[in-house]
């Protein structure tokens, strides 16, 4: 009696189980989390990279301009952001989209700006000039890359990949890389993500050089 007892209950067990892990189709749909990974280095110290926002913040020259925000922590609109944070403005022609490496010195791709800072003072999104414990400017870097890849996991989940170089002028490199979940705020580029376009314009263009207001509102 007692084994019947047992193998109806086992009986139970399994109809409820197998219930939890069907849907209708036969299969239970289970969808991992994404934990952002990046690394940011400069003499010897290292940060981790895990926030990532990029926004088209201008529309010139015949073509776009992209903000790049990497950073250890979210950034805060005011106070203290603690540990690393990287500022870049990429620009590229009109008819190209947003996937690609962005260089100093190119028309067509170019790495226009670039801010390094650490533990930095932000005010309205914007680090406080040379605040924090350590801070590289503009002026400080000779050249530099970035790479930028947009891209979709199993799941739809849209993506950003990026690894980067930048000289100093001292000769020494800041580097690093990230993967993961961004915040894309997309102002003026109805198209600014999807896969790289074959055809490039050649028009030299006024490099601005000068860090502009935060997207964010």
């Amino acid at each position: 009696m007692k084994k019947i007892i047992f193998l109806a209950m086992l009986a139970v067990s399994s109809i409820t189980l197998t219930s939890c892990i069907n849907d209708d189709d036969g299969y239970y749909d289970y969808v991992p989390d994404i934990v952002n990974v990046g690394e940011i280095n400069y003499d010897g110290v290292s940060f981790p990279l895990r926030n990532a926002v990029v926004a088209d913040i201008e529309q010139a020259d015949g073509g776009y301009y992209y903000s790049v925000e990497l950073s250890t922590n979210p950034v805060p609109k005011n106070g203290k952001l603690n540990g690393s944070y990287l500022y870049l403005e990429v620009y590229q022609r009109d008819d190209l989209k947003f996937n690609g490496t962005y260089v100093t010195e190119s028309n067509e791709r170019g790495l226009d700006y670039i801010e390094y800072y650490e533990n930095p003072i932000m005010q309205d999104y914007v680090p406080v000039l040379n605040s924090g414990s350590f801070a590289l400017l503009d002026s400080d870097f000779s050249s530099g890359s970035i790479n930028l890849t947009n891209y979709s996991d199993p799941y739809g989940r849209s993506l950003l990949s990026s690894n980067f170089a930048l000289r100093v002028v001292n000769g020494k490199m800041l580097t690093g890389d990230f993967d993961g979940l961004f915040e894309f705020i997309q102002l003026y580029n109805k198209s600014a993500k999807g896969e790289v376009s074959a055809k490039s314009a050649s028009t030299n263009r006024v490099k601005s050089g000068v860090r502009r207001p935060s997207a964010r509102k």
